[in-house]
């Protein structure tokens, strides 16, 4: 018994000198990084940004055209040797009228996820995001970018399409029906030439 007390007492001397030896190391479970009533909006390359695009564009265009002429032409009749000449006489009128109204409208609705592909070095963003969306045969490619502000960025790092500098939709498709749609070589070049 006397033995074990010795082993015990030697052992916690061990430890005491053991733990007096190394550094001490405090660690927190609090993270300052962060606030607990704060959102970390996206700053970095790599982020993600959601973009509400609702775009609604309005183009009107109207022309209008009128034109007139009128000739009139007169032949009198011969005299002398010409007397069998009869008098005749010519007249032509001629009008045109026309008038053109076009009007587009488009609406855009959706959202698109980005991340920050590049921050310029007054701290604006540029954004891109893709979506693939396949049916069948036929896939659609949806490509938004632009540029965006930090201050623009709200809480959930959501930022309105109309905060998008040089914002930039482009939509392609390939397959079938995309095929099919596109004029054949003949046909464009006969546009080309007419």
């Amino acid at each position: 018994m006397k033995v074990r007390k010795t082993q015990i007492l030697t052992l916690i001397a061990i430890l005491t000198l053991a733990f007096q030896a190394l550094p001490a190391m405090a660690g927190s479970l609090w993270d300052n990084s962060g606030s607990l009533f704060e959102d970390r909006k996206a700053s970095d390359l790599g982020d993600v940004v959601t973009v509400r695009v609702n775009e609604s564009i309005k183009d009107s265009d109207e022309g209008k055209t009128s034109s007139s002429k009128t000739t009139d032409e007169n032949v009198n009749s011969g005299f002398g040797i010409l007397d069998f000449i009869r008098s005749f006489g010519m007249g032509s009128s001629s009008s045109m009228s026309s008038s053109t109204k076009i009007e587009r409208t488009k609406t855009i609705k959706a959202i698109f996820t980005c991340l920050v592909v590049d921050v310029l070095p007054n701290g604006n963003m540029v954004i891109q995001g893709d979506r693939d969306l396949t049916s069948g045969a036929e896939t659609m490619n949806v490509r938004f970018s632009g540029v965006i502000r930090p201050q623009d960025v709200s809480h959930g790092n959501m930022v309105d399409s109309d905060r998008v500098a040089n914002a930039e939709v482009v939509v392609s498709g390939r397959g079938l029906i995309s095929t099919t749609q596109r004029p054949g070589i003949i046909s464009q070049i006969l546009k080309a030439i007419f």
